[in-house]
């Protein structure tokens, strides 16, 4: 583990890996909120919905250190994780941008700040556009040239980074979703920019119909003019119309079915590339709530856990050495955090690991933040719930609530 206190004579040797190139300031460092990013998501709603789903299920579900099975609650990369990635974010904000970068850009990194001794003490999150992957030609090792704000590139080791991925073709740089469905979301918005400059010449207007009725010219004038300085001035546009004529006003609606069809190939399309349900950006059109269901599954099955194994691989290669992966640590990601919503589904699961034997009533009382039960820390067998060291001594117990069933809250024949 991290020798925090005690400073070894070799510092090289603190920590199991190669050492690193001095990382630059902090502060020197430019801001994480990046236009680019930025734009992408304001400019079209789909992308916002899709980009923002994702990242909040990621970030809800919460992320341990452990031993073995053994929750690591006193270990400073627990905190780390847990508790404050870094001084501006918490776990949940951390995950969340991070996901947002990797969801937009196609990467996302995040900088290891480490001690004297080489313990990180910080993950510092990155703007990806100013973050260039190359490969070291003799080592194959890769490397980061971080460009800051004065213009200076730092060169950084791979190991000095967490980094995460959209697919990639080469194994360096993930593909930007964006750019996938660039041509898309161009039609979509040319589609609705039509739409708005029709809507520009002559919805808005309103006709205003002065009957002849014998007012003088200036009288009339006072009308018309009280009329233009009252409406005008919320920016709206004024037809007179005057001896006695009347007018029939355009009708057009707002968005025609046409709109409403690029709509809805752009949310499908939207929906494709980042590999989630169509009902999630509020497309309902082929939905029942049998088949949502269903698609809620896949989309936990298909799209997060592979994000959630890239992520505790990466934190696992990058924040444990190579003694603290043999001695069992690892980073685990809570996915039963999305279930708990569902407490049916829930009490149906705990019911089943208490009567099936591979989960103790007291470890379900943890996941539920109740206290230990005295009685609720030994398996137990289904039958009348016996520990499982007396059902495995006594089997003749097991036989006598088969034959007794009053014991085991039957009724007597």
């Amino acid at each position: 583990m991290w020798p925090f206190t005690k400073k070894p004579k070799n510092t090289a040797k603190a920590r199991d890996k190669p050492a690193a190139h001095a990382a630059p300031t902090h502060g020197r460092f430019l801001s994480v909120y990046r236009a680019r990013a930025d734009a992408t998501m304001r400019g079209n709603e789909a992308i916002y919905a899709a980009v923002s789903r994702i990242a909040n299920t990621v970030a809800s579900m919460p992320l341990h250190l452990y031993k073995g099975y053994e929750l690591q609650t006193g270990h400073p990369l627990e905190a780390l994780v847990s508790l404050a990635p870094n001084v501006n974010f918490t776990p949940f904000g951390w995950l969340q941008t991070m996901e947002a970068f990797r969801n937009t850009e196609g990467n996302a990194y995040a900088l290891i700040v480490p001690d004297k001794l080489g313990a990180p003490t910080r993950l510092d999150i990155l703007d990806p556009t100013k973050v260039r992957p190359q490969r070291h030609p003799e080592t194959g090792e890769m490397w980061y040239y971080i460009t800051l704000d004065d213009g200076n590139s730092y060169p950084l080791p791979g190991c000095q980074l967490i980094v995460v991925r959209h697919m990639s073709a080469n194994g360096e740089i993930g593909i930007r979703p964006i750019d996938v469905l660039r041509g898309t979301l161009d039609y979509d918005k040319q589609v609705k920019e039509l739409s708005l400059a029709q809507l520009d010449g002559v919805n808005h207007g309103v006709f205003l119909t002065v009957p002849n009725t014998g007012l003088g010219e200036e009288e009339r004038n006072q009308v018309i003019d009280s009329f233009l300085d009252a409406y005008e001035r919320s920016g709206q546009r004024v037809v007179i119309l005057e001896g006695g004529l009347t007018a029939t006003t355009f009708s057009q609606n707002a968005i025609d079915a046409q709109v409403l069809d690029v709509e809805r190939i752009t949310r499908n399309r939207v929906a494709t590339v980042y590999n989630i349900p169509p009902h999630l950006l509020g497309d309902y059109s082929d939905t029942s709530f049998s088949t949502a269901e269903q698609q809620m599954q896949e989309f936990l099955q298909l799209t997060i856990m592979p994000i959630v194994a890239q992520w505790e691989q990466e934190l696992n290669r990058k924040l444990l050495t190579p003694a603290d992966f043999r001695a069992g640590y690892r980073f685990r990601f809570d996915v039963d955090a999305l279930a708990r919503a569902d407490t049916a589904t829930m009490a149906e699961k705990f019911q089943k690991a208490i009567r099936g034997g591979w989960m103790r009533p007291n470890e379900v009382r943890l996941r539920e933040g109740l206290p230990p039960d005295d009685n609720g820390g030994e398996l137990m067998a289904s039958r009348d719930l016996l520990p499982l060291r007396i059902a495995i001594k006594n089997p003749e117990l097991l036989l006598a609530a088969k034959t007794n069933p009053s014991e085991g809250g039957g009724n007597n024949p």
